[in-house]
């Protein structure tokens, strides 16, 4: 695998908290402390008086309480519990706001020119390629698999290519728009949850697994068993972190995890963006903003796009497209047969594949 990873153990919390560890971090950074039992649990109810009259008194009582509540939430418009919201306006909690339309234009209409321009940047393949591996597939097409969390800053930044990618071969819609996590670079990004996404050529499935809340990331969705499986054979061991030989040969497993097909496996977190997110980088604790970053990335050559590595995540937009074409039978001919994504191509053929 050609991407260099940058992160620490804990993987296993990450994928639906549901070990009693503390949540994956990505950086050098310790997992947050486990949450102790009893601040799970609410105080334990009264004991009923055997006396018939109390009872009678609890019961009207209670029938008042639900008509207080049923009106309440009627005057509110909405039974969804609220969530409490960063200084920047981000939901913390599990309501990620909706993108605006023109944050989600200039990732998803990046011109043609733009990705033959780039070609990949000179970056490396970012994903391994295999051989003698069953097919992946979902409703009779390729299936396209991500596995993250939204506190993770690599999954940011992925995110953003994965976006651009895809709209090369299809429709989002829902896109919404999350933060990576506080002590993980506050970088504007994304989310994958409660967005959808549509396409003739390919199934795309993703599932986030925690939210950015802090310290302790809260559960978003979670990961089904097939998903798992193929993150331990193709990634690494959630419990000790180790890399899953000879797909993974970066020495540590973690998340992002990209699934393209069973063809192409990764990492999805190339080495350029280790500078990124941390203190000093250009995107660190939210960079020149939302949708500057994402201008930035569809126009490379400003001192915008320059500033925020416009040019990398272009590159890695059209290796995914290119690995992509590979599944779908080099369709739509529009995207598979362009300059940039026959470069990338060109890069994806020279690697070993890998059985």
């Amino acid at each position: 695998m050609a991407s260099n990873r940058k992160q620490s153990p804990q993987r296993a919390a990450a994928r639906g908290a549901t070990s009693g560890q503390g949540p994956r971090r990505l950086g050098n950074q310790a997992p947050p402390p486990a949450r102790s039992a009893g601040a799970q649990r609410r105080a334990d109810r009264a004991r009923r008086s055997s006396s018939s009259k109390r009872i009678g008194w609890i019961a009207v009582a209670a029938v008042v309480i639900v008509a207080v509540v049923l009106v309440a939430v009627t005057l509110s418009g909405s039974s969804k519990p609220k969530t409490s919201t960063s200084a920047n306006g981000v939901a913390t909690g599990q309501d990620p706001a909706l993108a605006s339309a023109a944050y989600v234009d200039a990732v998803t209409t990046i011109p043609t020119s733009v990705y033959n321009s780039i070609g990949t940047a000179g970056q490396p393949v970012p994903f391994t390629v295999t051989k003698g591996q069953p097919a992946l597939t979902r409703g009779g097409k390729p299936l396209f698999l991500y596995e993250g969390a939204e506190y993770c800053p690599y999954c940011a930044m992925m995110r953003y290519a994965m976006v651009a990618a895809l709209s090369r071969f299809g429709t989002w819609s829902h896109l919404h728009q999350t933060t990576s996590g506080s002590s993980d670079g506050n970088v504007p990004t994304f989310t994958f949850y409660r967005s959808a996404y549509s396409s003739p050529y390919l199934t795309f499935q993703s599932y986030e697994s925690l939210d950015r809340q802090e310290p302790t990331p809260a559960p978003l969705e979670t990961i089904p068993g097939w998903a798992t499986k193929l993150y331990t054979k193709y990634d690494g061991s959630e419990t000790t972190g180790a890399a899953a030989a000879p797909f993974n040969a970066s020495g540590s497993a973690g998340i992002p995890f990209l699934d393209l097909g069973n063809k192409y496996v990764s990492a999805g977190d190339p080495a350029a963006f280790s500078s990124l997110w941390p203190a000093g980088g250009p995107l660190h604790n939210g960079g020149p903003g939302r949708l500057a970053i994402a201008q930035g990335i569809r126009n490379p050559t400003t001192a915008t796009g320059q500033y925020v590595h416009g040019a990398l995540f272009v590159a890695q937009a059209n290796y995914l497209s290119a690995g992509i074409c590979s599944l779908t039978g080099n369709k739509p001919a529009a995207v598979c047969s362009s300059p940039g994504v026959k470069a990338a191509a060109k890069a994806i053929a020279q690697a070993k594949p890998v059985a």
